[in-house]
């Protein structure tokens, strides 16, 4: 256990700043809440068969900090797969990730969108886990997405392909929430096709 000094003890005291963050947990699964409410679920199954939804997540322990996920289509099949998560994640930032299966023929089949993910600044996540963030946020194995033939390397060497964008924190609850659900709106929109 950690040496209890005097700015431990004051910490441990400080009531409002752990009402303060409280609140602002709350804040991002409002948020959470509000963009899912905007996506009917039927609109998902017509989109992926498979699609289990929406479904959003938190807790306190990812590498020691907070997080909050919101999870679209919900679909983790290393073959045919497909979902977008928005992570939350105290102490790193706000991000949307893209996943899809190895065989998922949406996006073997449409090399236009990852030209436009990479033009909207998403990378391509080089682990061996959909799941090991701290590799892809803390240590940075992302990389930009170049060519077919790289997609075709990585998917043997990692059996999926996650694309991950870091968004900006904006002070406007509306202005986050639509930068968000235009974010969503367009990865949809381009599996649709």
């Amino acid at each position: 256990m950690k040496k209890l000094d005097q700015a431990s003890i004051q910490l441990l005291g400080n009531r409002s700043l752990f009402e303060e963050i409280h609140e602002l947990k709350s804040s991002f699964i409002v948020l959470f809440s509000d963009l899912a409410n905007e996506i009917p679920p039927r609109d998902l199954l017509a989109l992926h068969p498979t699609s289990q939804g929406l479904k959003i997540s938190k807790g306190n322990e990812l590498q020691h900090c907070p997080y909050q996920v919101l999870d679209i289509i919900r679909d983790f099949d290393k073959e045919q797969g497909f979902n977008i998560r928005i992570l939350n994640w105290w102490g790193r930032g706000l991000y949307v990730f893209i996943y899809f299966g190895k065989y998922n023929e949406r996006i073997l089949l449409d090399r236009d969108f990852l030209a436009e993910m990479q033009f909207q600044g998403y990378l391509l996540a080089k682990t061996s886990s959909p799941w090991d963030y701290k590799s892809m946020i803390d240590t940075g194995n992302l990389e930009p997405i170049d060519h077919t033939a790289q997609l075709s390397a990585h998917l043997e060497k990692f059996h999926y392909m996650q694309l991950v964008r870091k968004i900006t924190y904006t002070s406007d609850y509306l202005t986050l929430k639509l930068t968000l659900k235009e974010q969503v709106t367009q990865i949809l929109n381009f599996y649709r096709r």
